[in-house]
């Protein structure tokens, strides 16, 4: 029976309950939580905003402390199981900068150590995750290639595969769909012969991205709805949040936005459930876009300002200039010229230093469609023709069709 443990953090209490004795997780609360603390204030408008950003200094607090105690009261094998599982809950949970000290700590304590060179290389792994979750490419592909040698040497085909997946994650991030593409087809051949449907349910969902991106609707969704089929049979909330997610968007694409706003509010309840915050965010992005073409700018600019604020909270980089953009959007259709050129030109700048080929070009296309309406001929065959290229060269078939339309006018 579990128990439970006031004032401290609901992941430092999972911990307390799966890797310490009562009479251990006693001593520790009683050390350092016996007074009572009044709780945050939680912004509870809205049952969809009911998430806890504010407690982001109390998490690390705790997990320092309960580290700390663990170093000195858990057998060596107990104690790095017990920070692997930090690790991996500290980067769903979207406290990045403890998750690289946790993972830095694995590697440090595994290097040199034969025995422990998997623990090392995944260390690696999700210090490359991290890095690509900000938008820091170079460090993101240093950690991985390292992770990759040492998966190579254990002949560890499934870290390979997550190696290789994660480079094709960070090359669809920048818009490089071909390379993207090639290293998920890599990680799918490194998997022939092994039956982990979870991962191979991460590349499949990946491949239906591009899809999507490409305008291969029934692929897309084929791809995602196989891959949704097997998390929801593993009950793993965090992938079905992902999926539904990704199919929102396939059918935001379609124009079907009734449909897609129903995945994104069966996506968001899955993410919530497990307060993936990389998610949640990038759910209420998308919330904000379809509203913005529903012309609902009320609820797009409140999506949007959650998506901001949650952005700003895990250093999501690309997700804040998706954020400028659909501001530039609402401020466009509510003629508001000026404002929305200083968002979409704000997205632009964002997404040219961070690399984002797709997003940089789907912004161009929103300033295209702003000087259109604002009747500059010269800026607004400047920006879709920029957009028209990187589209040709992906072979996104819909934008093409919509942005030659345009320029045909």
């Amino acid at each position: 029976m579990k128990n439970n443990y006031p004032n401290t953090d609901p992941l430092v209490e999972e911990v307390l309950n799966n890797f310490f004795t009562e009479d251990q997780a006693t001593e520790f609360t009683s050390k350092y939580f016996s007074e009572t603390k009044s709780s945050d204030t939680i912004d509870k408008l809205k049952l969809q905003f009911d998430i806890d950003l504010q407690n982001g200094d109390r998490t690390r607090s705790q997990i320092d402390l309960v580290i700390t105690f663990a170093e000195s009261n858990l057998p060596k094998e107990k104690y790095i199981d017990l920070l692997l599982f930090l690790g991996q809950s500290t980067i769903t949970n979207g406290e990045f900068s403890v998750a690289l000290d946790i993972h830095e700590k694995l590697a440090n304590s595994s290097e040199g150590t034969p025995q422990m060179k998997n623990i090392e290389a995944n260390a690696f792994l999700r210090m490359g995750e991290v890095y690509s979750r900000q938008a820091q490419w170079e460090l993101s592909f240093n950690y991985l290639g390292k992770a990759d040698e040492l998966f190579n040497e254990e002949n560890d085909l499934k870290g390979k595969a997550e190696c290789e997946n994660m480079m094709g994650t960070i090359f669809g991030d920048k818009g490089e769909l071909d390379k993207a593409a090639a290293h998920f087809e890599k990680a799918l051949s490194v998997l022939e012969d092994d039956s982990d449907n979870a991962l191979r349910g991460k590349m499949e969902i990946n491949l239906g991205i591009i899809a999507n991106i490409q305008s291969n609707y029934d692929l897309a969704l084929s791809y995602f709805r196989r891959a949704l089929l097997n998390f929801e049979k593993a009950g793993d909330a965090k992938r079905v949040a992902e999926v539904r997610q990704d199919m929102g968007v396939v059918y935001t694409k379609k124009k079907d936005y009734q449909i897609a706003l129903k995945e994104f509010d069966t996506a968001l309840m899955a993410a919530m459930e497990i307060n993936y915050l990389q998610s949640i965010g990038i759910i209420y992005l998308s919330k904000a876009y379809v509203y913005s073409q529903l012309a609902d700018y009320d609820f797009s600019e409140a999506f949007a300002d959650k998506a901001m604020e949650v952005a700003y909270k895990l250093n999501d980089k690309l997700t804040i200039a998706e954020v400028y953009k659909i501001k530039g959007i609402v401020q466009r259709n509510n003629k508001n010229f000026a404002a929305a050129e200083n968002y979409l030109f704000t997205s632009l700048r964002l997404n040219s230093e961070h690399g984002n080929k797709l997003n940089y070009a789907e912004t161009s296309y929103e300033l295209g469609i702003l000087y259109n309406m604002s009747g500059d001929a010269d800026k607004c065959n400047k920006y879709l023709s920029d957009a028209l290229d990187y589209f040709k060269s992906i072979n996104a078939t819909e934008e093409i069709k919509e942005i030659e339309k345009l320029l045909k006018k």
